[in-house]
């Protein structure tokens, strides 16, 4: 199977609740992604109970921005200057 055919699951650290666990991940334009989500919540002796996966969300990033294209050739044309 090729990579493209396996969902990619994003794992955070169990943490005990309430705390909630937030990602930030860089996403490319024009990219399908998978993702699907854990939870595990620590009981009274230490153990953690963890869920299922949840169903796996799939979507399509969308090209970049104006301003990101603008960054691009701004950099584009710095190293160009240098060389």
């Amino acid at each position: 199977a090729s990579s493209q055919d396996v969902p990619t699951k994003l794992v955070a650290k169990a943490v005990p609740l309430p705390m909630t666990v937030r990602g930030h991940w860089f996403l490319s334009p024009r990219t399908e992604y998978s993702v699907a989500v854990q939870t595990a919540v620590k009981q009274s002796d230490g153990e953690y109970l963890v869920s299922g996966w949840s169903e796996t969300v799939e979507f399509c990033t969308g090209d970049y921005a104006k301003e990101h294209l603008a960054q691009l050739q701004e950099k584009a044309e710095l190293i160009a200057g240098r060389m």
